[in-house]
Order: structure tokens, then sequence, then C-alpha cells
């Protein structure tokens, strides 16, 4: 189906075929090498670790200003045909997924996609056509895990496992220049 990658015990996926490390990738719970991160990644796995957003619908609010932003998201997964992958350049993502699953693409950014809308001065947001060449990897996200996503990797979020399902995440914005 997909070819996904597992996770190790350092926080750290790899890709599966060639061993490479490829970006952070945890669980909230696993704290054995939460020291190793930069203070903005660890006060954003604290943030994770002690909201609960059970009643919390879709809301963006500064956590450090604009240096940490804090999205909520309420959304419903759906086929991976139909989201795009993203890069951010202002800013770093941990993604962390607070209730049900879904896949996320993620790929390095090789500097050989094409742009198919550049939001950058809206949202920092640059979305991409289809890149046959880019080696994607379909990372499951379940309750309590998350992954980091840096300025250098796509990412595809919002992809359904099985079924178009609801889910519930929040996603932090880290000024690149605070890491």
């Amino acid at each position: 189906m997909y070819n996904t990658c597992v996770m190790i015990n350092i926080q750290i996926a790899i890709d599966c075929e060639n061993e490479d490390i490829i970006m952070i990738y945890g669980h909230i719970l696993a704290r054995e090498t939460e020291r190793a991160y930069a203070a903005p990644i660890r006060e954003a796995i604290r943030y994770c670790r002690e909201t609960d957003v059970s009643n919390m619908g879709e809301c963006r609010m500064e956590l450090r200003g604009e240096e940490m932003i804090v999205q909520i998201c309420d959304r419903v997964t759906g086929r991976r045909e139909e989201r795009l992958p993203e890069v951010h350049r202002r800013y770093a993502e941990l993604q962390f997924m607070a209730e049900g699953t879904e896949y996320m693409g993620y790929y390095p950014d090789r500097g050989d996609n094409r742009v198919l809308e550049d939001c950058l001065q809206e949202k920092d947001t640059l979305y991409y056509q289809e890149n046959p060449l880019s080696e994607e990897k379909m990372l499951l996200m379940t309750p309590g895990t998350y992954a980091v996503f840096f300025p250098e990797d796509v990412h595809r979020p919002f992809c359904q496992t099985e079924a178009p399902a609801r889910i519930k995440k929040i996603v932090i914005k880290m000024a690149v220049d605070i890491l």
C-alpha cells in the first residue's frame, strides 16, 4: 500500500530501505531523548502533553508571540491524492495527533519540486505539484505521536488511513530563528 517508516526508540524515523535519518518522529510519552531537542521543541512537546483539546474547536493562538503559534485542527482526513504536499519557510512545525489517525506524507525538499501555489506571504506555505521522484514516505500518526517538520521537509497532512475520518491535532509553529 504505502511505503511507511518505523519508529525507533530514540524518537527519530528512519528510511526503512536505506536507514537514513530523515526527521524527528516520536511519542509524547517517550521522554528519553527529549533533552536532545532545541528548547522550543521541548516547550512544544510539553504544551501538547499538558493540553486537553477534546472540547476545543479549530483555533489559532500565540504561545510566545509570533515566535510560537498554536493551531488546533479539527478536520476530516481524505485521500492522499486530494491533499497537497507543502513546505514552510519561516516556521518549523511540530504536529501532534491528539485524536484519530492519519497518514502524513514526508519527503526531503531536494529543490526539484514545482510550485503549484505560493502562499508564503499570507500563511508561510508553498504548495507543490505532485513529484513522482520524491520517494514520499507515509508516516502513521496515531494518538500521542508527533512529527517535527523543518523548512526542508515537504509534508502532506490529513491523509486518510482506511476511510475518511475526523481527527484532532495540535500544530505548533516555531520560528526558525529561535531553533
